[in-house]
């Protein structure tokens, strides 16, 4: 068996659960926080007076591209931290990064170091105290991007958007630098005693030959002309040369050259604890499990054999979050992120990545939608082979359209007894049950 390593600042749970409270005791009653989980997770999901988020939920509120925000048991963390033309007012994103800082989250889960995930966590960690959860490559940048914004006039010359010169960034390294994808699955404990977090590496997404395997997916993926018009393009946070009013850097890696954390794709599935272990799996990019081969790493087919022998053996996965845009896509269109979901056999897929990318772009949604549907139709096509994926396994596609769908409250409940699964239906021998007790017993 893989062993399982444990990684986190606070090596007991119990521990961790306890400074997390104590941080939200902090922030309790705060109009702003009330006001920005509100924004995030609904009116009727957070407390008016306290601004505790309901913890008979799994709440996502997808915030553009591969990020999202969201409550598990009332406890509120950021799955990457970039947003798609953040800017100075809101505009098409209906948020600004005050709101992202005055959500208070006590932790941030970056999938990779690349600008269009990492942008703005140096920044939201400073400023809240969340704990960063990253590559160790990654997590020295950060340290970087927080000595520059420090430095940087037209951030600590406002005294809403200073930060305070004593603060430091909290970095977990989830991953060792240069590691093997898929031989280190990791255990963390950021959200103990709640939620167990597995991570493991995996590959990101990159170009490869055409695969002959599969029919060709020629969906063409378009803009729609009329998005311009609808939302116009306003100030936006990122810096002018000269800047304009309220824009500041708070982009990642600025002058520090090519980002070694920038290729390092981290996979995190979050366990509940209490039956039936609802989880849920994150990853922000795709990369091509048939050859092995990533964005940065040059592998062999034995690679990706043994990310999908990592992930079918996993506790079951209820919800899965995966691009549907990838660096592959002018090849193989979206056979890399398929070949993850029929890895991971979700009951329900929601799509990330259609908002910046390769191909993704705001606007292209409905095109994406139409594409990520073909490539299942030519997987299905394939059954009785690998990757063949038949039609009753096919997740339930709960599809997001940009802007519409920003900061969108999506509510699971955790309790919903379909969350257990544990009769080998999908997959011989899957036991939800002793997964669970084989990864996250104490």
């Amino acid at each position: 068996m893989m062993a399982l390593h444990t990684r986190g600042r606070v090596a007991a749970g119990a521990l961790a659960f306890t400074l997390a409270a104590a941080a939200f005791a902090r922030n309790e009653g705060d109009a702003a926080l009330i006001a920005a989980r509100q924004k995030f997770f609904g009116v009727e999901n957070v407390d008016a007076v306290t601004g505790a988020v309901a913890k008979d939920k799994v709440i996502l509120s997808w915030l553009t591209n591969t990020t999202y925000a969201v409550s598990v048991r009332g406890r509120i963390v950021l799955l990457d931290t970039f947003a798609t033309r953040l800017e100075v007012a809101p505009g098409r994103t209906n948020f600004v990064i005050k709101d992202m800082v005055d959500l208070n989250p006590e932790a941030l889960f970056l999938g990779h170091g690349h600008f269009d995930h990492a942008d703005n966590a140096a920044y939201i960690a400073a400023k809240t105290g969340a704990e960063i959860f990253a590559s160790q490559e990654t997590c020295e940048v950060m340290r970087f991007d927080l000595d520059r914004m420090k430095k940087d006039p037209l951030i600590q010359g406002n005294a809403v958007t200073r930060i305070d010169p004593a603060a430091s960034v909290s970095c977990t390294d989830v991953t060792t630098t240069g590691s093997v994808p898929g031989t280190q699955l990791v255990r963390l404990r950021a959200l103990e005693p709640d939620v167990c977090i597995l991570a493991f590496r995996h590959l990101h997404s990159v170009l490869v030959p055409r695969d002959p395997d599969f029919a060709a997916n020629t969906t063409p993926v378009v803009v729609d002309p009329r998005d311009a018009t609808l939302f116009p393009i306003g100030i936006r946070l990122t810096p002018f040369n000269p800047p304009l009013p309220g824009q500041m850097d708070l982009r990642s890696a600025i002058g520090f050259g090519p980002n070694p954390g920038g290729p390092v794709a981290i996979a995190y599935q979050f366990v509940l604890r209490d039956d039936p272990h609802f989880t849920l799996l994150w990853q922000n990019s795709a990369g091509a499990l048939k050859e092995g081969k990533g964005n940065g790493w040059d592998g062999a087919p034995a690679d990706g054999a043994r990310l999908v022998a990592l992930m079918r053996g996993l506790p079951n996965t209820d919800v899965h979050l995966a691009p549907v845009s990838t660096a592959n896509y002018p090849n193989n269109a979206l056979r890399d992120t398929v070949m993850y979901q029929e890895a991971l056999r979700p009951k329900v897929f929601l799509p990330g990545h259609h908002t910046t990318g390769t191909i993704g772009a705001e606007g292209s949604s409905a095109p994406l939608y139409a594409s990520l549907l073909r490539q299942m139709s030519l997987m299905e096509a394939l059954v009785g082979q690998w990757p063949g994926f038949p039609r009753s396994d096919w997740p339930d596609i709960r599809w997001t359209t940009d802007p519409t769908d920003y900061a969108r409250p999506i509510a699971f409940d955790p309790k919903e007894r379909s969350w257990r699964r544990d009769d080998g239906s999908r997959w011989p021998n899957w036991d939800k049950q002793n997964r669970v007790r084989q990864f996250c017993s104490n």
